[in-house]
């Protein structure tokens, strides 16, 4: 028997052992692939239903009290505002309400 006998591939039709070891390692490979992105489903799905529920109890009503704080300050502060324009511009060029409906 000759060394190179070894060597040579069988032609019988069966996969030798490295074939179906190669296999396997390929096989379960894909498989724990599959375990990797089914776990990370599983703790996506456990982590953002109660994140969600955070966000519509906490989140939701703390947008609507602040868009409500804020349409009563602007309707306190936009008055305020306009009437000190009005009276600085009335300052500045030494004038009164009074004299401006005069004018014609």
């Amino acid at each position: 028997m000759h060394t190179t006998d070894e060597i040579r591939p069988t032609h019988t039709g069966h996969p030798r052992a490295l074939e179906v070891s190669a296999e396997v390692v390929e096989a379960t490979g894909a498989g724990l692939r599959i375990a990797e992105v089914g776990l990370v489903v599983l703790l996506g799905l456990l982590v953002c239903p109660p994140l969600l529920i955070l966000a519509a109890v906490v989140a939701v009503p703390l947008l609507a009290i602040s868009a409500v704080v804020a349409a009563v300050v602007g309707a306190i502060a936009v008055p305020a505002l306009l009437v000190r324009r009005v009276r600085a511009h009335h300052r500045a060029h030494r004038s009164t309400l009074f004299l401006h409906r005069l004018q014609p």
